[in-house]
């Protein structure tokens, strides 16, 4: 048994809910716990077609008010790719389907339990740069309001180094990566029709609603408004 089937072995027997990894394409590599309903739910929220491959921090994508996903991607050297937990519900409700019930409250713990895995199989042995992995880190706990600066003052770290490593650690320079990480983020509060695009722009850190419009059009073919009316589509 490889890593990835490990991690998916053990999410499952800790908490009894489905969960796959997919690769870069959305293909599935690896599933535990699926059954007939499960594939019939994942065939009605078509959920591989509200993801991009510019995904690069987990998100939580719903349902019909009430099925859920957890979407985490995995950059290793080793592996690429998504895994996706889910789908389970949150209200005893749709009850032709026998899928895990879960309380909404939990979501935040599955997404602990599941990062806590891949980091006890996986991360211990990635050859990731320690720097890369605490400015990664810092960037998930301070997205919002964080920029390059800040990030090098709190790894005490020469800026032009800093610049050089992350893009040939990542792939990505660091404006883009924050860029991806900032709009991954935006789509779950997409999900709350509460929010206005401006409100969702400022809460992950963009103070003109017109540039994040532009940038989330760049990233996922679709503006902030068209995305979230495909989302009640689904």
């Amino acid at each position: 048994m490889n890593n990835l089937e490990s991690i998916l072995k053990d999410f499952y027997d800790c908490l009894d809910i489905p969960i796959q990894f997919v690769n870069e394409k959305f293909i599935p590599i690896y599933k535990m716990g699926f059954s007939k309903d499960i594939d019939l739910v994942l065939e009605k929220t078509n959920i591989y077609n509200n993801l991009k491959e510019s995904t690069i921090s987990s998100i939580n994508l719903t349902y019909f008010e009430n099925i859920h996903f957890i979407v985490t991607p995995l950059m290793d050297t080793r592996f690429n790719g998504y895994f996706i937990v889910g789908p389970f519900k949150s209200k005893y409700i749709c009850s032709e389907l026998n899928i895990p019930f879960k309380p909404y409250s939990c979501i935040s713990y599955i997404l602990t339990m599941l990062k806590s895995i891949i980091k006890d199989k996986i991360n211990k042995n990635n050859k990731f740069n320690p720097y890369i992995k605490d400015s990664i880190d810092y960037i998930h706990r301070n997205y919002a309001s964080t920029n390059m600066d800040d990030v090098c003052s709190y790894l005490s770290i020469n800026k032009s180094y800093f610049c050089s490593i992350f893009k040939k650690e990542t792939g990505y320079t660091f404006t883009n990566f924050l860029n991806k990480f900032r709009i991954e983020k935006s789509k779950e509060f997409l999900h709350n029709k509460n929010f206005t695009i401006l409100d969702v722009a400022l809460l992950v850190g963009y103070n003109n609603h017109n540039y994040y419009t532009t940038l989330f059009k760049k990233l996922n073919g679709v503006t902030p408004i068209e995305y979230r009316n495909t989302f009640k589509a689904s």
